[in-house]
């Protein structure tokens, strides 16, 4: 399986870098884990012209190479950090270009792809963050993968053993989604 995690933080070496060490620790050895630290990546506000809703968006910049990330991979885990009761600006300039506006036009090519979602910040609003990509993932037509408790990080804190918990259910959650979604379509293909 290829999990792509996309990472909102600006920070290098911080708690993100940190929940992304615990998840390249917990998956399956026959997981390959991708990084995509936005950060890295040129994303130009979204115009609102609603001009994508019948044709391609405008905007030249790094989208197109984010959402091949994106088509690449098995799963996605989408990893907000929270700034100011919300997610950070760089996280929701990725939502609105690539999770609104890119993908209208192309009859959401991201149907039916794995995702979960890990938050990350300091205090309050995180469940307001996990609604909101969680809303955005729906929006895709994706599959959203859960184990119960969302994995939401504290950044203030000491480390949080239920989150790390939340967050390794989750990962093997999405391991057994993609192992059952590829069992049914080798199953199809043989009755075809």
């Amino acid at each position: 399986m290829r999990l792509l995690v996309i990472i909102g933080s600006n920070r290098a070496g911080g708690v993100s870098s940190k929940v992304l060490s615990l998840i390249k620790n917990h998956v399956a050895s026959d997981v390959t884990v991708d990084e995509l630290w936005l950060r890295n990546y040129n994303i130009t506000l979204c115009d609102a012209d609603n001009a994508c809703q019948s044709k391609d968006c405008i905007i030249q910049d790094d989208v197109p190479r984010i959402v091949d990330a994106m088509m690449d991979a098995d799963a996605i885990v989408y990893m907000p950090v929270m700034h100011a009761y919300g997610t950070n600006s760089r996280f929701q300039a990725f939502l609105e270009r690539v999770g609104y506006g890119y993908l209208r036009n192309r009859q959401r090519p991201l149907k039916d792809k794995l995702a979960a979602v890990v938050v990350v910040g300091r205090r309050y609003g995180h469940t307001e963050v996990f609604s909101q990509v969680v809303l955005n993932i729906l929006l895709n037509k994706m599959i959203l993968v859960g184990a119960g408790f969302p994995p939401i990080f504290q950044t203030q804190l000491a480390p949080d053993k239920e989150a790390e918990l939340a967050l390794q259910d989750t990962l093997d959650r999405l391991y057994e989604f993609f192992i059952k979604t590829k069992n049914t379509s080798e199953v199809l293909s043989q009755k075809q």
